[in-house]
């Protein structure tokens, strides 16, 4: 199984429970973020992961898990190239 490195873009209601719900469903993987980011807009909070070493199947079930949240208002998941991961994790 190939492993890769993941942006998780989400976008969520302004809520204080809602960067703890989607570290939560990480956590009960025992997969740390290599780098995170939590921005409150006018009417959403946006938080960005970036995950290395995460199997596509882990990627894509960790990404339907996060979708099922009742805060959650969207999930983006794409495939990161190392020199974008690099810039992530500065």
């Amino acid at each position: 199984m190939s492993c890769e490195n993941w942006r998780f873009e989400v976008e969520a209601m302004i809520d204080p429970q809602s960067l703890l719900r989607v570290l939560g469903y990480f956590a009960q993987r025992s997969v740390v973020p290599d780098a995170l980011q939590m921005r409150v807009g006018d009417d959403k909070m946006t938080i960005s992961l970036t995950v290395s070493d995460l199997a596509q199947a882990h990627a894509l079930i960790v990404a339907a898990k996060l979708e099922q949240i009742v805060l959650v208002q969207s999930v983006r998941l794409d495939e990161l190239k190392q020199a974008e991961r690099e810039r992530a994790a500065a």
